[in-house]
């Protein structure tokens, strides 16, 4: 089964922060944009098994369209050079077996 959540990707000197502000602001980073792609995954996939393993309830994913990472930048008191919202999924059962 697929998890899907929206996630903030923002450019920085050093590469991408990502931020996933459904899931208390879960965030992960990666030298260039496919490695905060592969980040994101990894990261959203060990956080939901995380609360399936301590049976918590995994919030409700945010429609992408509601996302505004320049609201989510300016609470977090956050710069950037560029920024957009993508919606990231993985099965998590599945990559479990083969990561974790």
């Amino acid at each position: 089964m697929l998890s899907s959540f929206p996630a903030c990707f923002f450019k920085e000197d050093n590469g991408y922060s990502v931020i996933f502000p459904d899931l208390n602001y879960l965030a992960t980073c990666g030298s260039d944009l496919d490695d905060a792609l592969y980040m994101a995954v990894d990261c959203l996939a060990g956080y939901i098994l995380w609360l399936w393993e301590d049976e918590e309830e995994v919030p409700a994913a945010s429609a992408i369209e509601d996302i505004d990472p320049l609201k989510i930048c300016e609470e977090l008191d956050f710069t950037y050079t560029e920024c957009f919202v993508k919606m990231i999924s993985v099965d998590v059962m599945e990559y479990a077996k083969e990561h974790f």
